[in-house]
């Protein structure tokens, strides 16, 4: 479902916004610190419990959860849907990954004239989690006219 190409992208400088609902059913968003395709076709990103507790508290394995990939220089954006298989604490690997991603996003924002006291509120690597999911449905979300199109058939 997620391709080499799609990997890539949700792999490089894009912002990451993950939703998912409370324990009352209420949608809750928060962002992402880096994300990475899994060899078994999952998706794992990187979340600041710190900086998120208020959606990353309420995770349960098994829940919804989508994750909205945004790159800032032309808006091509992409949404995988799919429900939660692991919440785990970030390992050395995961903390180098979003290290990595923040570096190259922090750069890219930076050069389109976003303020660093800007990305900081965005971007946080403390206290991070692995969310780790199996993609469901996947959907170009650029705005214009395909906007919402289906790139995979929702997996049952």
């Amino acid at each position: 479902m997620i391709d080499a190409d799609l990997a890539a992208f949700i792999e490089g400088p894009v912002m990451m916004v993950f939703a998912a609902a409370d324990a009352a059913g209420r949608p809750m968003i928060g962002r992402a610190t880096g994300a990475r395709r899994t060899d078994s076709g999952e998706v794992e990103v990187f979340v600041s419990r710190a900086r998120w507790g208020e959606v990353t508290d309420d995770l349960k394995v098994g829940a919804p959860v989508a994750v909205t990939f945004s790159r800032p220089a032309d808006y091509r954006t992409f949404q995988i849907k799919g429900v939660l298989t692991a919440i785990t604490p970030a390992q050395p690997a995961d903390i180098a990954a979003a290290s990595k991603y923040t570096e190259a996003v922090t750069g890219s924002l930076l050069e389109l004239g976003v303020l660093q006291s800007q990305v900081d509120q965005w971007l946080a690597c403390d206290d991070l989690i692995t969310l780790r999911f199996k993609p469901g449905a996947t959907f170009a979300q650029t705005p214009g006219p395909g906007a919402g199109a289906p790139l995979s058939r929702p997996q049952r």
